[in-house]
């Protein structure tokens, strides 16, 4: 007898933690249902909006969008919408472009911004699941064969410019810049920026402009032949670069060569680094692209087109103008 109650406790048991996993399991996929349809979110109750935007962009932009995905969701609930960031799960395997704009399409979102490089080639707009194009707005490189409802970035002719001034802001009528530039930069928007740089400068002759290549050569990384070029100039006024990266290593070699207050550096970029080097003084005076105000526009922008039809081609993000090393 106590055998037979000990079987039926232990069937018993056994019957409820079977029932116990089933509606787990049910509640999981309810939930994994949701994630899908929300971007790779799993909004409770009160956070379901009308509408989600996908932030897409390859693996190696995640710092970058996620500020981008930040200016965005400022401008969200205003809007009734969710907005979420896919830059694909993979570690070894990097996803293309056109795979992160299908995977927007696999969501059906509503929109999409999305970071375009500028090697990317023959893309195509997702649609959904009537077959329209999905509205896309374009952050990083402009695409002019591609359908894109607007795209959201900075005037490089004017950035040029901007740098320009401000070179002769820093050294005065006449002086000696030294230029860091990398043959990464050779793409559309490199070109645009130059022109307005130099072209700032053709007023004054009396400003002398070098540009210094240091990719990386067999003997010397990239860091190590950007310090030994530097070493070897005489009467270094000032450094510009004009990437985020450039002006990480200068720094760091200003901070080697121990010129830090005797050496101008004028950078570029919106990242931690760069802003921790201008607030310790080693950047003298640090420009960037409002990488938020990007996140705001492209939604604004999204928005205009999905309540009224129509939207703006080209739109310049917001320059900042950090100056006096952090004072």
């Amino acid at each position: 007898m106590k055998k037979v109650g000990a079987d039926f406790v232990r069937r018993t048991v056994e019957f409820l933690l079977l029932a116990a996993i089933a509606v787990s399991a049910v509640f999981l996929a309810a939930q994994f249902t949701t994630y899908q349809n929300y971007g790779g979110q799993i909004p409770g109750a009160a956070s379901q909006r009308s509408r989600n935007i996908l932030i897409v962009g390859k693996s190696g932009r995640r710092a970058y969008l996620e500020q981008v995905l930040f200016g965005a969701k400022s401008l969200a609930k205003v809007n009734d919408a969710a907005v979420d960031l896919y830059t694909g799960t993979s570690d070894t395997q990097e996803l293309s472009t056109q795979a992160l704009l299908n995977y927007a399409s696999y969501l059906q979102a509503d929109g999409i911004i999305a970071y375009l490089e500028g090697s990317d080639e023959n893309l195509e707009i997702p649609v959904n699941a009537q077959g329209k194009a999905i509205p896309l707005v374009t952050i990083g490189s402009y695409h002019p064969n591609l359908p894109q409802l607007s795209y959201i970035g900075a005037n490089y002719s004017e950035l040029g410019k901007i740098t320009g001034r401000e070179i002769i802001a820093q050294i005065g009528q006449s002086g000696k810049a030294i230029l860091l530039e990398s043959g990464e930069q050779k793409d559309a928007n490199h070109s645009n920026l130059m022109a307005g740089l130099l072209g700032s400068l053709s007023g004054h002759p009396e400003i002398s402009v070098k540009t210094l290549q240091f990719e990386r050569a067999s003997s010397f990384s990239k860091e190590d032949n950007l310090r030994q070029q530097l070493a070897s100039e005489e009467d270094l006024e000032l450094i510009v670069s004009l990437t985020e990266q450039n002006t990480i290593l200068a720094a760091q070699s200003v901070r080697d060569l121990n010129l830090s207050g005797k050496v101008k550096l004028i950078g570029f970029g919106d990242n931690d680094d760069c802003r921790s080097d201008f607030e310790k003084k080693i950047v003298t005076e640090l420009l960037s692209v409002k990488t938020q105000d990007i996140g705001r526009r492209a939604m604004a922008e999204l928005f205009e087109y999905l309540e009224n039809g129509y939207a703006n081609s080209f739109v310049s993000a917001e320059v900042e103008i950090l100056k006096g090393g952090g004072e």
